[in-house]
């Protein structure tokens, strides 16, 4: 398994975990791992994925802090499903 494989990997697995858990119950676990996810993404040169990453890491810390709605979370999940459905796969070699 490539770094990228690897990212898309652990990236799959936080997000289930978001979406099994309810928001407000969500740790600070959940959010260390995206920003450790992150930093493996600039690493690789995903800079697309970090920018979700970062964006959805930073609306999750606003959620928590009663600064943001779960209508912000779920936009910023949506879009890092589809990034990474858009870049896994034997057609995607390459970020977008």
């Amino acid at each position: 398994m490539d770094g990228t494989e690897k990212i898309h990997s652990e990236l799959e697995a936080c997000l289930k975990k978001i979406n099994s858990a309810k928001l407000g119950s969500l740790d600070q676990a959940v959010i260390d791992t995206l920003d450790k996810i992150s930093a493996g993404a600039t690493g690789l040169g995903m800079d697309q994925g970090k920018k979700l990453i970062d964006n959805l890491s930073a609306v999750l810390k606003n959620f928590k802090e009663g600064k943001s709605n779960e209508d912000s979370v779920s936009l910023r999940l949506t879009a890092i499903e589809f990034y990474l459905k858009n870049t896994r796969g034997e057609a995607s070699t390459e970020e977008i």
